[in-house]
């Protein structure tokens, strides 16, 4: 059963947690980075958050678009842009990532890391999977990366506090330790996850910082007609990020699909 929550807070809270905590994740890279070739720039980062996919396809020489709601995260972007000295091929905006206008078309665009997820109803789907495509030139591909549901491991969550990652900061010497939770309605195909970061500051006292995300639990038919619904012709299915084709129990669901 569904816990009771405050409104999600979302990003802003745990931004300067972001890098540290999930920033190493590397294995879509690759995959990104192939689909860049295939389809050419410029490639438009869906939910670009601080810029983790953003950096390596303007590394590769690929004119880049980041789109992100939130402020904190986006300044993180913009001074890893800046540091980089990537900043005359990459335009980072903050905007809703649902209903953006952009004057141009892109070869590529590409949703990472179930940020798909944080969409929970129809139409807000159908809203953003529309303005994906608007923006997309002919032949163009949009590729979305969510996690393959496993039902399970979904029924498994019962909001148990978990130790997920613990690490130093670098900037303050504070330990880290990055804690989640979960608790999942199937009738409702939601997925609410709590995360909690505890800073062990120097004279022992530990700062809490939490945030809630609420994650819609998306299966490859639903996901396949709602790109039907929005306009997008053929879709190849990759289960991970070797692009293997997909299967019932892959880790991953990857959609691309053809404007």
């Amino acid at each position: 059963m569904m816990a009771p929550s405050p409104e999600p807070a979302g990003f802003e809270a745990v931004a300067r947690f972001y890098d540290a905590h999930h920033g190493r994740l590397q294995d879509d890279i690759p995959a990104l980075l192939r689909y860049a070739r295939r389809c050419g720039g410029p490639v438009l980062d869906l939910g670009a958050g601080t810029g983790r996919l953003t950096l390596p396809l303007a590394r590769a020489g690929y004119p880049v678009v980041g789109i992100e709601s939130a402020a904190a995260m986006l300044s993180i972007a913009r001074q890893r842009v800046e540091a980089a000295g990537l900043a005359d091929r990459v335009e980072l905006i903050q905007a809703d990532f649902r209903s953006f206008q952009l004057d141009r078309a892109f070869g590529l665009a590409w949703c990472g890391y179930n940020g798909f997820l944080h969409l929970h109803e129809q139409d807000e789907q159908l809203a953003a999977l529309r303005c994906w495509r608007r923006h997309l030139r002919p032949g163009g591909v949009l590729v979305i990366d969510v996690e393959n549901p496993r039902l399970e491991r979904l029924a498994a969550l019962d909001g148990s506090l978990e130790l997920s990652a613990r690490w130093q900061d670098a900037e303050t010497g504070h330990t880290v330790q990055a804690f989640y939770a979960g608790w999942v309605s199937l009738a409702d195909q939601v997925q609410e996850l709590e995360l909690l970061y505890d800073e062990i500051l120097a004279d022992g006292t530990v700062r809490r910082t939490a945030t809630r995300f609420v994650l819609h639990i998306l299966f490859r038919r639903e996901l396949a007609l709602l790109l039907e619904l929005a306009g997008f012709g053929a879709v190849t299915w990759h289960g991970d990020y070797d692009l293997s084709p997909w299967e019932a129990d892959s880790p991953r669901l990857l959609a691309a699909a053809t404007a």
